[in-house]
């Protein structure tokens, strides 16, 4: 049976920054995108440190007053290890436990690609020791894609569903579901046709795939609505996830019959929690907290009441 691979499970959004920019000023901007660690990297994109909150903390302990004078090259950890997206996560694993690591940059010809971190490797380990060959062969069923966008569909987005909340349950691990709809979708096609908004469909199913990780589930709920589901434990890291699928959707131009225009979405999100006793409760719960984010003027993402 196979190994997972590192690039399945790696995270690819990854903050980074240079050894110049003064400590305050990237304090601002992990606190601003709830970054717990940053990569440190040189001109040719090729990490060469990390800062961590920890790192951060220390210095503005042992500077004080000398904190406004100093920068990520007097407080970063390296040199740094590295990964390739293609070595399984046992490689990951064992670098991390021999050098008492959480955190290690992954790279492709030295140019960084992404980040694995300890808790990616918990998920991805335990995952990996269920039936890897029986779920191979549901993900090449193309019975369980929509034929329009290439995404799952709703039939296998259910029964994944319930088989992660009973996993999750089972076991005592989280999981998040994110509900995402289409801002305005019938003034694209009453503008420009109904080709044209397949072609959204298309185009903004490529986006919510390539922003995901690789252990996440991407469908196609219906119309114009997609979700989400994957090991997402945390309910600030689902709505931090859920806002950077917003703002990259929203900057995303899109071009029909030589004409630019633009779209958004409105998000709503559901972190599994003791109080919630099925699976078809989190989606009922995530859409409620879509419906809420297009009330309140659409192109945001809300958390689920039950996360509040």
């Amino acid at each position: 049976m196979a190994l997972m691979k590192i690039g399945a499970v790696m995270a690819k959004d990854v903050m980074a920054t240079n050894k110049e920019e003064p400590i305050l000023s990237l304090l601002e901007r992990m606190n601003k995108n709830r970054i717990g660690a940053v990569i440190v990297i040189n001109k040719e994109n090729m990490p060469i440190g990390i800062v961590t909150e920890r790192d951060i903390i220390h210095a503005l302990v042992s500077y004080r007053e000398k904190i406004f004078t100093k920068q990520v090259q007097d407080i970063m950890s390296a040199p740094v290890l590295t990964l390739d997206p293609d070595q399984d996560i046992d490689s990951a694993a064992i670098l991390m436990t021999l050098n008492g690591i959480r955190r290690i940059p992954i790279t492709v010809n030295n140019r960084l690609v992404g980040l694995i971190t300890y808790r990616d490797l918990t998920n991805a380990l335990r995952k990996s020791y269920f039936s890897l060959e029986e779920k191979a062969e549901e993900l090449q069923d193309m019975a369980n894609k929509d034929p329009l966008t290439g995404l799952f569909n709703k039939r296998f987005i259910n029964d994944e569903l319930k088989r992660q909340f009973d996993s999750g349950v089972k076991s005592g691990t989280s999981m998040t579901v994110i509900m995402i709809d289409i801002d305005h979708f019938k003034i694209v096609n009453d503008t420009y046709g109904h080709q044209c908004g397949d072609y959204v469909l298309k185009t903004l199913s490529v986006i919510l795939q390539t922003k995901s990780r690789e252990i996440n589930i991407v469908g196609r709920y219906g119309g114009e609505e997609f979700i989400i589901i994957g090991p997402i434990s945390e309910y600030k890291s689902s709505l931090f996830f859920a806002e950077r699928l917003r703002s990259a959707i929203e900057d995303t131009v899109f071009n029909w019959d030589s004409h630019d225009f633009h779209i958004t979405i409105s998000a709503g999100i559901c972190v599994l929690n003791s109080a919630i006793k099925d699976a078809k409760t989190m989606v009922k719960l995530a859409d409620e907290a879509l419906y809420d984010a297009k009330n309140n003027g659409r192109n945001q993402v809300k958390m689920s009441e039950k996360e509040k």
